[in-house]
């Protein structure tokens, strides 16, 4: 074919030829460029099923855009036969560099290989021949992988003995010999393969023939990259290692954790040592009279010298004692102080399994938060990094925290297998990592493996009572702790089905181990925030939280949450000082738990005590800076010192962080009618009833502001939603009474307002300080209301 013109290809030269067809370069006389046209053997294209099947995923292949593919730009025929017009890459296959002769040129190929197969994996495709045939290295030095979605089709694994079968064969994943499903896995097996390829120059796995190459690989253990370089990393070794694991969820779960380990080798490796100089530190006496090789002369012994060189002795080994006792005093000095758990990722992909995920993630982080000496970032802001692909790495950084743990959990029939991986974020290693295996019956002395673990490698002695503190299991009954576990997932979803749902396994939980406080706290907590989120009366709902929290305090009087749960039911039911005594002693017993400080912060708030609202709002969001929630009242105690530019700033934090939280709007839309007309004010109240799923709390707040702006029309739907509702159980009656305000019916606000206050709700705490009655503050029957309320005396 060479020198004939195919369509509009001049064919230039033959580049290559394999099972996958013979690959020519040629020029596009239309764009004027060169290009690799792939012919594809007719035995592959005969098949109509075949043919479909190959065009599919060439289609899926041409989709890839990235520095690191080959692009694929058209699929075309000429005489019936087809071909592939691909990017013409000048250089050569990896194959032509192997074994790669220095460390960090094959570590810097692999992470560019690694981030083509992740770019590929993205988008629902799997190379499934990933070999160092199908790899090149530009004349720039750039890696570029070929053959995407081309490789794998029926029937194309012969036991002959032919250099191509038997190169594909050698990286082939275990699954794929055997007939298995293959998918991204079977690719990071590849991948590990050719990594240890470039690095030792031969293959982990090998075979006189076939079969043999076959058995080594579905049952051999792989060889050490130590066998062929000695002094190679460790950590490479144990990453490699991992990737070629028999069993797929015994590997790196995604292509992207493996690169983002080597990329930390990479960045160790390139470090540059400052190398001693020799006017800092005085030669050794030894070296000073070392004879000289050029001169070769030799000095004579005498005593003086012998005694110089025990006083010179003497002198290094002061020195050194010094210079050890430096630098073992900044180690402690420097040692990691804070740590980020970033959620565990259900890597077998069972949705049904994402409670222990979670769950795993959170009992680890709040035993970790009883080590005073530890800052750990709470849930609410690590699990906003949630089936987030990031690198552990940058989350550290954007955390500020010294550490971070991720961890990978996988269900195999009854017994878990979880991957954690502790990464040191200053000097940007891998401090530890481990593996196990637990029947999922013992998920209890999993976590405080975990924890006990991490403690020892991040340096911290558990001693005495932080050890009980840390180590402390509120159940023995595995089957009750679960049912926690899911009560807690559902908790945090924070809608009136999925509140329903928790209160469920908690009751569960409690039914199999009627000592387990925490179950307690769990319920207190649901049915706290069931008010707000599902609109279920406070008269209903906040006595049963109440007594849940006082269950747990009876079985465990150490627990802060359960003071902090009981103090918010207190606060409720206007016992003011019983809430703030409790609160104060949640912070006494732990202090990290950023909730307290935030509801706390609500209490003095009603009361008008802004300054002292925004220092605990303070302390809350130092725990805890990337909640929502926290940032929202952070601005709220700005709006009530009127202080609108930060109150403004606060709550555009709130949304940022969260784009759905409805509250949020809400407050940006209040301000915004405080400061400026309704055109920035209507469409962001509008979006707050929207995201809430139209809650009784974001009704009222446009219903008010419809009926200040004389929209009485919008108003009056409004209150006809509210009040039928109202009746229904789920709207709090302080909702309409806003609305009616807002209109400037003063005694059916009133009226309502009187109606809250007998059904002992959340919201009639807030008639101090709520804007929304300052035209009817002075009327007699709402001093009455605060006086009732025990607001003022």
């Amino acid at each position: 074919m060479i020198g004939q013109t195919i369509s509009h290809y001049k064919i230039l030269e033959k580049l290559g030829e394999g099972g996958m067809g013979v690959v020519y370069k040629a020029q596009d006389t239309k764009l004027d460029r060169i290009v690799a046209l792939k012919f594809l053997p007719h035995h592959l294209t005969a098949n109509e099923a075949e043919q479909a099947r190959f065009l599919q995923e060439a289609k899926a292949a041409a989709t890839l855009n990235h520095p690191h593919v080959c692009t694929i730009y058209r699929i075309d025929e000429f005489e019936g036969q087809q071909f592939i017009e691909m990017e013409y890459v000048e250089g050569e296959t990896l194959r032509h560099r192997i074994p790669v002769k220095k460390l960090n040129d094959a570590l810097g190929y692999a992470v560019q290989i690694g981030e083509a197969l992740q770019e590929a994996h993205a988008r629902g495709i799997v190379h499934r021949d990933v070999k160092c045939e199908n790899i090149m290295v530009n004349t720039k030095n750039q890696i570029k992988v070929m053959d995407f979605g081309l490789a794998k089709l029926k029937g194309s694994l012969k036991l002959t003995r032919t250099s191509s079968t038997v190169g594909t064969l050698a990286y082939m994943a275990p699954e794929q010999i055997q007939g298995g499903e293959v998918d991204a896995r079977s690719d990071i097996f590849s991948y590990g393969i050719v990594v240890f390829e470039m690095v030792t120059g031969k293959t982990p796995f090998r075979g006189e023939h076939d079969a043999a190459m076959m058995y080594s690989i579905v049952n051999e253990e792989p060889d050490a990259i130590s066998k062929y370089v000695p002094d190679v990393s460790p950590e490479l070794e144990r990453i490699v290692r991992r990737s070629l694991e028999k069993d797929p969820d015994d590997r790196y779960q995604s292509v992207a954790d493996m690169v983002s380990e080597i990329r930390r080798i990479q960045k160790q490796s390139t470090r540059v040592s400052r190398p001693v100089n020799r006017m800092d530190v005085p030669a050794s006496p030894m070296a000073q009279e070392r004879p000289s090789a050029e001169s070769g002369s030799v000095p004579a012994a005498s005593s003086r010298a012998m005694k110089n060189y025990v006083v010179g002795g003497i002198g290094i080994a002061v020195v050194l004692a010094s210079v050890i006792a430096y630098f073992a005093f900044f180690r402690t000095a420097g040692a990691i102080d804070s740590l980020a758990v970033l959620p565990f990722v259900n890597a077998g992909s069972d949705p049904q399994l994402e409670y222990l995920s979670d769950g795993i993630t959170e009992s680890i982080i709040n035993s970790l938060t009883r080590i005073r000496s530890l800052r750990v970032i709470p849930r609410s802001t690590v699990f906003r990094f949630k089936g987030k692909d990031l690198d552990p790495q940058d989350v550290g950084n954007k955390l500020n925290v010294g550490a971070v743990l991720s961890g990978k959990i996988v269900k195999n029939g009854d017994d878990l297998d979880v991957q954690v991986d502790l990464i040191d974020v200053k000097n940007q290693s891998q401090l530890w990592g481990d593996h196990y295996t637990r029947k999922l019956a013992s998920v209890l002395s999993l976590q405080e493996d975990i924890v006990n673990d991490v403690s020892r490698e991040l340096k911290i002695s558990l001693t005495g009572e932080t050890k009980r503190d840390v180590n402390k299991q509120y159940t023995q009954n595995s089957g009750a702790y679960q049912l926690y576990l899911q009560g807690q997932y559902y908790w945090n979803k924070r809608n009136a089905v999925s509140l329903d749902r928790a209160v469920d396994y908690f009751d569960q939980a409690i039914a199999l181990d009627s000592t387990y406080a925490l179950a307690y706290v769990g319920l207190a907590d649901c049915f706290i925030i069931q008010p707000q989120y599902a609109g279920i009366s406070t008269k209903i709902s906040i006595p049963k939280a109440r007594a849940a929290a006082q269950k747990a305090l009876a079985l465990d009087p150490s627990l802060a949450e359960a003071y902090t749960a009981l103090a918010f039911c207190d606060y409720t039911l206007w016992k003011y000082e019983d809430a703030e005594r409790e609160f104060k002693e949640a912070i006494e017993l732990n202090p990290k738990y950023p909730t307290t400080y935030h509801w706390y912060g609500i209490l003095v708030a009603r009361m008008g005590d802004y300054n002292h609202y925004l220092t605990l709002v303070r302390q809350a969001i130092d725990l805890d800076p990337y909640s929502p929630v926290i940032a929202l009242n952070m601005g709220a105690a700005y709006f009530g010192l009127e202080n609108n530019d930060e109150a403004l700033r606060y709550f555009r934090k709130s949304v940022e962080l969260d784009p759905s939280f409805a509250v949020g709007y809400a407050w940006i839309a209040a301000t915004e009618a405080r400061v400026k007309d309704d055109s920035d004010a209507l469409p962001n109240f509008r979006k707050a009833v929207e995201l809430s799923g139209r809650s009784s709390e974001c009704l009222g707040y446009l219903g008010h502001y419809d009926g200040v702006k004389k929209r009485t029309g919008e108003a009056k739907l409004i209150l006809t939603e509210l009040q039928d509702r109202y009746q229904a159980g789920t709207a709090a009656a302080y909702s309409v009474a806003r609305v009616y305000a807002g209109m400037g019916d003063k005694e059916s606000a009133l009226d309502w307002l009187e109606k809250d206050y007998r059904d002992q709700s959340t919201w009639i705490t807030s008639l101090l300080t709520d804007h929304a009655w300052d035209s009817i503050r002075s009327e007699p029957r709402f001093v009455d209301l605060e006086q009732k309320v025990g607001l003022v005396k």
